[in-house]
């Protein structure tokens, strides 16, 4: 939904598991978010960062407040080559449809913004454009609840009578890799429709395997988010809101991507609604960012269900608990929870039986797998790193017991 600004302001690949997990995730967030703020910080010369468990988020304010990087794990997901590119690299925000002419207003796109960090939030204000008559504001934040980034899109009109956009976020990777995203209504357009694949409710776009053919962009209706692999690990995710039929720009979508023929990147594009602004008014439209490292087990190829429901599962985290239920005996006990070196755990199971205690890290990753055969064991959890996890105890196919735990050394 497009709303009005306020300018104040695990997966594992067993489907089982991770239903359980994502819950026990949410609430676990739910306690933890207040109590963990990610601050942001101002950076050399013109340049803000947000750093977020193994994320790293850049964006320059003397560049249009454009995001220049957007790290994984140290690894770069986006394409920033700013200088070879003729500065078509990193991430951009513009107003749709493009009855504008080439290239993007300087003020919009390119130069500086106003900029404050306030409330763990950094603010960005744009100058007015004097051919729109349209002014851009960015609001960005970074989510320790869910390991994401929030950001706040703001179109202003300036003019003294109304106008109507739709608003549009362009983010550039390298052109290599899987796109994938849940498909809405339609079909795919565009000259490079013929370069996608559409499986089982899911639009699949394979850069490295059809690299060659024609085209250059295709469009589509979604389903609130656009999800794409770098180098083979690494998942890139935009969640936005989903375009109702009918509702997106004129000659536009809610999907886009467009693969440069003489450079070497991708833009994947995702839209907002076609609005009505009146004079002096404003809209507002969020997005957020995940980055995750993929398990081995999830297969990153086309129509992959390993991929789609590993995705769907992050994109869930978010949404308020339902009626799915964690069966748990009562006579388990793990603890102690903080603990620093050793780990204690009474499984209420006679002595023989095998149970299975699996420890996740907050990005879906098994760290610790071990078979107890005991009533009561004890672990040494010294050479896993400091942080919160997910444990789960399974006996066969039976859940006795999930919950989060906290290592301290």
């Amino acid at each position: 939904m497009i709303k009005k600004p306020n300018f104040g302001e695990t997966y594992t690949t067993q489907p089982d598991l991770m239903k359980n997990i994502s819950i026990l995730l949410f609430i676990f967030f739910c306690i933890s978010a207040k109590s963990q703020p990610v601050i942001p910080q101002k950076s050399a010369g013109s340049k803000f960062f947000m750093k977020c468990a193994n994320l790293y988020f850049e964006v320059d304010s003397a560049h249009g407040a454009r995001i220049t990087s957007f790290k994984l794990d140290d690894s770069e997901i986006m394409y920033v080559d700013f200088v070879g590119s003729g500065d078509m690299a990193g991430s951009t925000f513009w107003q749709s449809p493009q009855i504008w002419p080439w290239p993007p207003a300087v003020n919009l796109d390119s130069k500086p913004y106003r900029t404050k960090i306030k409330d763990n939030k950094i603010h960005f204000s744009g100058s007015t454009d004097t051919k729109s008559m349209l002014r851009f504001h960015k609001t960005m934040a970074a989510n320790a609840a869910d390991t994401s980034i929030i950001i706040d899109y703001c179109i202003k009109n300036e003019k003294t009578a109304a106008q109507k956009w739709a608003p549009w976020e362009i983010t550039r990777v390298s052109n290599a890799g899987l796109t994938v995203f849940a498909k809405g209504s339609g079909t795919v357009t565009g000259d490079m429709a013929g370069r996608t694949q559409t499986i089982s409710g899911y639009v699949w776009y394979d850069q490295d395997a059809t690299t060659g053919e024609p085209g250059s962009k295709f469009f589509c209706d979604g389903k609130g988010w656009l999800a794409h692999v770098v180098d083979g690990n690494m998942l890139f995710i935009k969640k936005f809101d989903d375009v109702a039929v009918g509702k997106a720009a004129p000659n536009e979508a809610e999907v886009e991507v467009y693969t440069s023929g003489s450079l070497p990147y991708t833009e994947l594009e995702d839209q907002g609604t076609y609005t009505s602004i009146a004079s002096k008014d404003s809209i507002s439209w969020r997005v957020r960012w995940y980055a995750r490292l993929l398990p081995a087990s999830v297969k990153v190829s086309v129509g992959s269900t390993s991929l789609t429901n590993y995705i769907e599962a992050v994109l869930k985290r978010e949404a308020p608990l339902t009626s799915v239920s964690v069966k748990q005996a009562p006579k388990v006990m793990v603890y102690p929870n903080p603990t620093t070196s050793q780990l204690t755990i009474e499984t209420g199971i006679a002595s023989g039986k095998a149970v299975t205690l699996r420890i996740v890290d907050l990005q879906g990753r098994i760290v610790l797998t071990k078979t107890l055969t005991q009533a009561k064991s004890q672990l040494s959890i010294e050479k896993i790193p400091q942080g919160n996890y997910i444990y789960d105890l399974k006996l066969g196919t039976e859940t006795l017991s999930q919950g989060h735990i906290a290592i301290q050394h």
